[in-house]
C-alpha cells in the first residue's frame, strides 16, 4: 500500500519577494566565521610541528641504536674472519707407527 502526503506551508504569499530575508547576525558570530579559516590554517601547521617532533622523537633514538647494532655486526664479522686458522702440512709418511705413543 502506498501513501502520498502533499504539505505547502506558504510563509508569505507576495510575489515580489517570495523570500525571507536571513536573520541578522550577532558580532561573535561574525568574528567566528572570520576567525575560522585562519585557525584552520593554524591547527593544520602546529598539527604538522607535533607530528614532525613526534617522528624525530621516534626514530632519532631507533637511527643510533641501529646503527650501533650495525656496528657491532660488523666488528664479530672483522673478529670473526681475524681467528681464522691458515695452516700448510705436508704428509710425510701415511704409513703407521705403531712405536708412537698416542695411537
Amino acid at each position: 500500500m502506498l501513501k502520498i502526503y502533499r504539505k505547502v506551508v506558504v510563509i508569505d504569499s507576495n510575489p515580489t519577494d517570495p523570500r525571507l530575508p536571513p536573520p541578522p547576525k550577532s558580532l561573535s558570530q561574525r568574528l567566528t566565521g572570520l576567525l575560522a579559516i585562519p585557525a584552520m590554517v593554524a591547527g593544520a601547521i602546529v598539527g604538522t610541528l607535533v607530528f614532525s617532533a613526534l617522528f624525530a622523537i621516534l626514530l632519532i633514538p631507533l637511527s643510533i641504536l641501529g646503527f650501533k647494532v650495525w656496528r657491532a655486526w660488523r666488528t664479530a664479522q672483522r673478529q670473526q674472519a681475524e681467528q681464522t686458522l691458515d695452516a700448510e702440512y705436508t704428509v710425510i709418511s701415511s704409513e703407521r707407527d705403531d712405536n708412537r705413543p698416542g695411537r
